[in-house]
């Protein structure tokens, strides 16, 4: 009798532990097994980084999240537990910390996960740089952003958010508590466009970059309002007595000595000012830090500086995957498989090329795409790994349509072609294939982007007249079908990352110029493009 009550007992509860997959999931119970055993399978692949508790904790809150198996587009399981164990190797991340972030994240369907972790490891180190608690900058990083994705940024939340982050971090410990969500704003967003010449829809969406310019403007103006007569020149003569990039306790010192040279009897109403100017509430009710911010803005911290710093961070991390990715000069066949290989694999890891061709070809001729790639590794005696991988990657080779940069446009031709006369807009990621087994994807969507060279030149090819293929415009045109609806839908589906190269951006990966159409101009008299 007591085995009898048992087995049905114990039934519920592997039906019930099944059940919390299924509610999240949907699908059946026995969907809800399959994912139990995914949960297992993972644990065991964090050996050494997680615990089991932590393992099971990041499985099972990733799900709950919508990172799930089941996801046909966007970020899935995988992606998202990638996220949570690089950021404890990396940053020494908490999975709850990870999980929140990735929570604020999950409300911004743009939000790319590596460039998020990027940026997370970047306000860390900032952070460290100063002196400042870099958990705590972390948490406040996850609050700006969300801050960003709630005030319309997009596509940009996570790169102003760090701009934010790290501007705060470069002033200092005494800085900490310092509310900056004010500068995300879109009162603040008016402001800062307006004194900079753009509209408000490019200050919200074209990056940290373009943002972090108009504020610096605004900073600028805001500083310059607020100084009487003469106290510039004071800040600038007391920065340079003191030897320049000045620490923070220096400035401190120079903002106390400033209000009470200047401002005796009305610091109150300068830090008030400042607080609404610049978009740090905090300084309104602090004219020490108030002031210290003043003198800060001439001391290289900033927006502007911050901006600076990005960008070299990122052209550091272009420059080496270049230097991983670019083309080996003279290499011959070094980098191919030979006889000496472990796995499969030689010692420079290109793997077999894929001729490409049919399996009923037997293997006897290869692909247009793989001829074109061997003539031009054959005279030259180079190797472009990007290329090489690429052909590695895709299926069908002569069946692949790839979307390329011309002098007269945005053109689609075929993957061969492209290897001839656009290789280097194949090894940046940037060219988009439209047609084959890859169609709707970037290139750097199709291999990742850690394994393209994002700073390979192809201004010449882009400049180049193409005569093989159509125009990309055509081909839309031609690919563009009804469906039952009556609704006109592009045949295929284009990832975020393939229709910013295809619609948004121009030739050389910018912002603000189309690829297939000239932008309209503007109705707003801030913007460049305004005319009456």
């Amino acid at each position: 009798m007591a085995v009898g009550t048992q087995i049905p007992a114990e039934v519920r509860s592997q039906r019930d532990k099944n059940a919390y997959y299924q509610s999240i999931e949907g699908g059946s119970n026995f969907d809800g097994f399959a994912e139990r055993a995914h949960e297992e399978a993972y644990r065991w692949t964090t050996f050494g980084v997680l615990s089991s508790d932590e393992s099971r904790k990041a499985f099972k809150g990733v799900t709950k999240l919508g990172y799930n198996s089941k996801v046909e587009d966007g970020i899935g399981r995988q992606e998202a537990l990638n996220f949570i164990y690089h950021g404890k190797t990396r940053r020494g991340a908490t999975v709850d910390e990870s999980l929140q972030t990735l929570q604020v994240s999950s409300k911004n369907a743009l939000t790319n996960l590596n460039e998020l972790s990027n940026s997370l490891n970047a306000v860390s180190d900032s952070a460290g740089k100063a002196g400042v608690n870099a958990q705590m900058a972390r948490a406040e990083f996850t609050q700006l952003m969300d801050v960003a994705n709630k005030s319309g940024y997009g596509s940009s939340a996570v790169g102003v958010a760090e701009l934010e982050q790290r501007t705060k971090n470069s002033y200092g410990r005494s800085f900490q508590d310092m509310d900056v969500t004010g500068r995300l704003s879109i009162n603040h967003a008016y402001m800062a466009a307006s004194i900079a010449g753009i509209s408000v829809s490019d200050y919200l969406t074209s990056g940290a970059e373009t943002k972090g310019a108009a504020d610096q403007k605004l900073d600028r103006a805001a500083t310059r309002a607020v100084l009487k007569p003469g106290v510039e020149a004071w800040v600038k003569e007391q920065l340079a007595k003191s030897g320049g990039d000045v620490s923070e306790e220096v400035a401190t010192q120079i903002g106390e000595e400033l209000i009470q040279r200047f401002y005796p009897n009305d610091s109150p109403a300068l830090a008030q000012v400042v607080g609404a100017l610049s978009g740090n509430g905090g300084l309104a009710q602090d004219p020490v830090k108030a002031a210290t911010w003043l003198v800060q803005q001439y001391n290289g911290k900033g927006a502007a500086s911050t901006v600076k710093t990005m960008k070299k961070d990122t052209e550091k991390e272009e420059e080496g995957l270049s230097k991983k990715n670019g083309v080996q000069k003279d290499i011959g066949d070094g980098l191919r498989v030979r006889g000496n290989t472990v796995g499969g694999r030689a010692r420079g890891g290109l793997t077999h090329l894929d001729e490409g061709t049919p399996w009923y070809h037997f293997g006897i001729s290869k692909s247009s795409a793989v001829h074109a790639y061997e003539d031009w590794h054959e005279k030259t005696d180079d190797e472009d790994p990007v290329v090489y991988n690429l052909l590695n990657k895709i299926k069908d080779d002569d069946g692949t349509k790839v979307a390329v940069t011309t002098k007269g446009g945005k053109r689609v031709v075929s993957l061969a072609d492209a290897i001839k006369r656009h290789r280097n807009e194949l090894a940046s990621g940037k060219a988009v294939v439209v047609e084959g087994d890859k169609a709707g994807k970037s290139v750097a969507d199709i291999l990742g982007k850690d394994k393209v060279d994002p700073g390979r030149d192809f201004s010449k090819e882009a400049s180049a007249s193409e005569k093989s293929g159509v125009s990309y415009e055509e081909w839309e045109r031609k690919n563009t079908k009804r469906d039952k609806n009556g609704t006109e839908k592009l045949e295929i589906g284009l990832t975020p990352d393939a229709r910013r190269l295809l619609t948004v951006m121009d030739s050389s990966g910018v912002h603000g110029s189309a690829a297939t159409a000239t932008p309209p101009l503007s109705p707003y008299a801030s913007n460049p493009s305004y005319q009456e």
